[in-house]
């Protein structure tokens, strides 16, 4: 059986913020675009989520090469939408012309995302799924995107092989994968191999593999790569919030405790004009040693194979 971890941590909230009544955390992302429609200087925001701006441009570019030989509106699927943002940010983008749907193993994240897609006075679709059948036929997608998902799932083989059966011939897959430590990510390793993981959600990532371990299961699967870009491989300096907890407890590390303390301060105070810029950073990173370097954490762009 597939099935996700859902986030909790004796009480603690992480991450976003939000918990149901298990205790599980609920990620309560925010659309990238707020207007009724997305203007030419809304797509500029997409130059600070570096993640997006990639994964969206790949979905656009997919949609506009298909949509000559399409009858029907153009299917997105989004699994793992949390509470629906980036439905909303498709279907503002696209309009009318694409029917997107969002599947979720929490429940309380599909309600949340239903008043969220309301709230924004668009049309989608979002549904809870047992994390293992994608209720839908065979082919049926013209394009899936799945972001911060597959390092939560048990069975990685069988999850990518459903998200095959689902999507058409050719469509595209447009991946965020959480990733097992890479042979350049010096710093984390440094830390991890003297007894400090600093992953804020190491207990929930249960299936992280190499860059060439995801590329073989993806292949495996019925899919091929087209680009594959590494995510954040200078996280130490650009994003100190992420290390700061628990390397600020730790009595070893004095030197990295010190930078980290600096750099840390020095963000928090020009925040937000140093996340921007830690943004936009990552986007120049991924465009230019992004698909060389092996760090943690990889933006797939692929699509299904045309004959299986």
């Amino acid at each position: 059986m597939v099935y996700y971890f859902c986030m909790n941590n004796n009480n603690k909230i992480l991450g976003w913020g939000k918990r149901d009544a298990s205790g599980a955390e609920i990620w309560d992302d925010q659309p990238v675009f707020t207007g009724d429609k997305v203007e030419l200087k809304d797509y500029f925001k997409l130059l600070f989520y570096p993640k997006k701006f990639l994964l969206y441009r790949y979905i656009a570019k997919a949609k506009k090469k298909a949509w000559k030989d399409l009858k029907e509106p153009f299917r997105i699927l989004d699994v793992g939408c949390g509470t629906g943002a980036d439905v909303i940010d498709f279907k503002k983008m696209f309009g009318r012309d694409v029917e997107v749907i969002g599947i979720d193993v929490v429940k309380m994240q599909i309600e949340l995302a239903e008043v969220k897609i309301k709230q924004n006075a668009v049309w989608a679709d979002v549904r809870f799924y047992d994390g293992e059948h994608i209720l839908y036929p065979d082919n049926y997608f013209d394009a899936i995107y799945t972001s911060d998902v597959l390092g939560h799932v048990s069975n990685v083989p069988r999850w990518l092989d459903e998200l095959n059966r689902v999507l058409r011939p050719g469509g595209a897959l447009a991946m965020f994968s959480e990733s097992e430590l890479g042979r350049h990510a010096y710093i984390r390793r440094y830390m991890l191999k003297r007894g400090l993981n600093v992953d804020p959600h190491a207990e929930f990532h249960i299936s992280l593999y190499s860059k060439n371990k995801i590329k073989e299961m993806l292949d495996n699967a019925g899919f091929a790569i087209k680009k594959m870009y590494n995510s954040f491989w200078l996280s130490f300096l650009v994003h100190p919030d992420e290390f700061y907890e628990k390397l600020q407890a730790q009595k070893k590390f004095p030197i990295l405790k010190i930078i980290n303390f600096i750099l840390y301060k020095i963000k928090k105070k020009t925040h937000p004009y140093s996340t921007a810029l830690a943004e936009l950073y990552g986007l120049i990173e991924m465009l230019t040693i992004g698909r060389w370097v092996e760090a943690q954490g990889y933006i797939i762009l692929a699509k299904k194979k045309e004959e299986q």
